[in-house]
């Protein structure tokens, strides 16, 4: 049995089904036509200074993203300010974005029950993806698969013009495939991990739908 994965599967379908969309790279996360298939889960140079205190500041902004940058020891007589900077998100955006969750709560809450029909899913997916995620919840069904675990998602919007708009999200995901009959995972067994998720909606009507999907497992999106 391939392996298995809910979540970055076109993150909403199985990953052979989003190969014409992945790059070469990318690896499967869900099920395709031929079986399940597992998805994985979210895995300088110093300038010579002659002053020590310098070369002290430089070894620590060299050395280990965790490590606390140390304090100069120089006092100085200017009041240092604080700058906060606020993100406002516009309508349109704000719509976009509750569109692209509402499409990951679809796919989780019908993939839940491995149930092809549920009605979440025409109401915020379109073709081609709408049509690979029932065809995968058909497979799982017959396979007697269901999801598990959850996904957590980071998006925000790349671009938006008129009624089409791309959404780009590094989002962590947990999930995973068992049998519904053993509660074993569907094998082979993977960690959790980040993962790309580039997708396309388009406005039908007045509602935004994710019309297609582009998962690359383990890394988050160029330009996230």
């Amino acid at each position: 049995m391939a392996k298995c994965r809910l979540g970055r599967t076109a993150a909403l379908t199985q990953r052979p089904q989003f190969q014409a969309e992945e790059d070469s790279t990318s690896r499967s996360t869900g099920v395709g036509s031929s079986g399940p298939r597992a998805g994985r889960r979210y895995r300088t140079s110093l300038y010579l200074i002659v002053s020590t205190a310098a070369l002290a500041l430089g070894l620590t902004a060299c050395g280990s993203p965790a490590a606390a940058p140390k304090s100069s020891s120089t006092t100085s007589s200017s009041t240092a300010t604080s700058t906060t900077t606020t993100t406002v998100v516009s309508s349109a955006d704000a719509a976009v974005l509750t569109a692209y969750r509402a499409g990951w709560a679809a796919y989780e809450h019908a993939v839940a029950t491995a149930n092809p029909a549920d009605p979440e899913l025409d109401a915020t997916m379109v073709n081609p993806v709408l049509h690979q995620v029932i065809g995968n919840l058909v497979t799982y069904n017959t396979e007697g698969i269901v999801g598990k675990g959850s996904i957590v998602l980071y998006p925000h919007v790349a671009s938006i013009d008129g009624t089409s708009a791309t959404v780009l999200d590094c989002a962590y995901s947990s999930s995973f495939l068992v049998y519904k009959k053993t509660g074993k995972q569907v094998p082979p067994v993977a960690k959790p991990e980040h993962d790309a998720d580039k997708a396309t909606l388009v406005l039908v009507g007045s509602t935004w739908k994710t019309k297609s999907r582009k998962i690359t497992e383990g890394s988050c999106p160029a330009g996230y």
